[in-house]
């Protein structure tokens, strides 16, 4: 009996999942147009997401303009169209600042790997430690625009929506 619960359960989950749409759909054009910023990944580099790669926390605070208006469970927030548009706005008006801070980051790490990487012989590490210190500053910077854009975005919401938000966008929680 417990095993038949437990298989419907996962059923209703799955199909529940299957069945979520997207607030709005995905933003490929704005994807080409961050590639196409960018420019080129280093030669170290696999894959480049840019500007997230160049903030001093990618991968532990959440991206809540994607997942307000892009994941594919985000229509189940029911957002106003005020609230799109709020949110739409705090993503351009932040956005260009959080592009221009990465684009002189990634220009300082690609010159910092240039002048070490290429040759055998070349400046001591102690002669990077100044440029690194720079690169963290203007790193902590960009998160901190980072952080309040997720401010913003959380002023839009209803507490049940960021909630709402947090049962779809919280990936590894158990």
């Amino acid at each position: 009996m417990k095993n038949i619960k437990n298989t419907a359960l996962a059923l209703t989950l799955l199909s529940c999942s299957l069945l979520a749409e997207p607030t709005l759909p995905p933003p490929v054009q704005d994807v080409v147009k961050m590639e196409k910023l960018a420019g080129p990944a280093g030669p170290f580099t696999t894959k480049e997401n840019f500007p997230k790669d160049y903030f001093l926390m990618p991968k532990n605070l959440p991206y809540l303009v994607g997942m307000t208006l892009y994941d594919s469970s985000s229509a189940n927030l029911k957002l106003s169209k005020e609230q799109i548009n709020a949110i739409l706005k705090i993503k351009e008006e932040l956005m260009s600042k959080a592009v221009d801070k990465a684009l002189v980051i990634k220009k300082l790490e690609l010159d910092m790997m240039q002048q070490i990487s290429f040759k055998h012989k070349g400046p001591k590490a102690a002669d990077f430690y100044p440029k690194v210190d720079e690169i963290a500053k203007l790193r902590a910077e960009l998160t901190k625009i980072h952080l309040e854009c997720i401010e913003k975005v959380k002023a839009v919401l209803t507490q049940e929506q960021f909630e709402e938000m947090l049962d779809y966008g919280v990936v590894n929680m158990f």
